[in-house]
């Protein structure tokens, strides 16, 4: 008798709780882009990734913004698909001093990427680089990628490191070495001892 109380006790609250109208809808990890049903424009889904790093006894903060830049000329892939451009910004601060903060656009990766593959290309992402922060924690390394929106496209992508130094001094060169987390809930906590 006392299995069938509990039981219809959990019930109610399953039914209760599913009758709230004020339940924001989850975001679909899987969908990586929308399109406008009105001019059939692609647009890459916005995300950001925040954490910590210790450098020397000092923790660093930083974000990793990656958002549509729809005020811009739309960009025609190789296969002739319409998207809106993207951008990425970072940003790192330790205590209440901003570091360092940038707004990264495909023309600023001009000087890695061919200009050809360039006009049908845009930022496709930023990450951290998680294997460079266990093997060298002198700095803050970030993943910027410029590539076809098209994840179905032949294209490959060209990935760029960005090394941020804690007086916020920062370089830039092709990427080596990469390993990068997939986006998923709880990506900006770190069990590591970096965690605040």
């Amino acid at each position: 008798m006392k299995t069938i109380k509990i039981t219809a006790i959990l019930l109610l609250a399953l039914l209760m709780a599913g009758c709230k109208e004020d339940k924001p809808n989850p975001v679909n990890e899987r969908v990586v882009e929308t399109t406008d049903p009105k001019t059939g424009i692609i647009t890459l889904r916005s995300y950001t990734i925040d954490d910590t790093i210790n450098i020397n006894g000092k923790i660093y903060n930083y974000s990793c913004q990656f958002e549509p830049a729809d005020t811009m000329p739309v960009l025609i892939n190789s296969q002739g698909l319409e998207y809106h451009e993207s951008r990425v910004s970072i940003s790192v601060t330790q205590g209440d001093n901003k570091i360092f903060s940038k707004t990264f656009y495909k023309k600023d990766c001009r000087d890695w990427v061919p200009a050809d593959f360039l006009k049908t290309s845009t930022m496709v992402g930023v990450n951290y680089n998680y294997m460079k922060r266990d093997t060298d924690r002198s700095a803050l390394y970030f993943i910027i990628t410029v590539g076809d929106p098209d994840e179905t496209s032949d294209n490959m992508a060209i990935s760029l490191e960005l090394k941020v130094a804690p007086d916020g001094s920062h370089t830039i060169k092709k990427a080596e070495n990469l390993e990068t987390e997939p986006l998923r809930p709880g990506l900006n906590i770190d069990p590591s001892e970096d965690a605040v």
